[in-house]
């Protein structure tokens, strides 16, 4: 069983701003079996995200600068549509799980979090048959086409809160 998980350890993305923790959770991460790299924020988890290959998996906190773990978790969701993504939190109220139709559900975990059922619900999801699919569809198919959202539903989804507005306005 050990030489199978040497094959190919599934990669995970990592992202919190808080970097004590986010080092002690990759180290478990580490132990368990999973390759692990760190963000330290939005931006930069939407950077990595944009190089290939894409990592396995996502686990974002949800309030982190400069792009929330929606906007992140969307992010991989069209880099990979099929990446198991876990949200973690100490404000649950702000979760949205409609913000992850069209993909597999995204898992909900409040802080402090119980490390022992992230691992178990990273590994499960790791093993359906949707986290695998490639980006460009479930068959590899080139040229199949996206599935356009219309202009008003991308609105909605992308309407920035007040006080991103206020930041947004301040920066141009």
């Amino acid at each position: 069983m050990f030489e199978a998980q040497a094959e190919h350890l599934h990669v995970v993305l990592l992202v919190d701003d808080d970097l004590r923790t986010t080092r002690r959770m990759a180290q478990m991460l580490r132990e368990d079996g999973f390759a692990v790299e760190i963000a330290r924020d939005g931006a930069a988890a939407v950077a990595r995200l944009s190089r290939s290959p894409v990592p396995d998996a996502l686990v974002t906190e949800l309030t982190t600068a400069h792009a929330d773990g929606l906007a992140v978790g969307r992010f991989a969701r069209t880099q990979r549509p099929g990446i198991p993504v876990l949200v973690l939190t100490g404000y649950p109220n702000l979760f949205r799980a409609e913000a992850f139709a069209g993909g597999p559900p995204a898992t909900l975990f409040t802080k402090p979090v119980d490390y022992t059922a992230l691992r178990s619900a990273l590994r499960d999801a790791l093993e359906a048959p949707s986290a695998n699919q490639p980006a460009n569809g479930p068959d590899g198919d080139l040229s199949a086409r996206p599935e356009l959202e219309s202009p008003a539903d991308n609105a909605r989804r992308n309407a920035l809160s007040g006080a991103q507005a206020v930041r947004a306005l301040r920066r141009s």
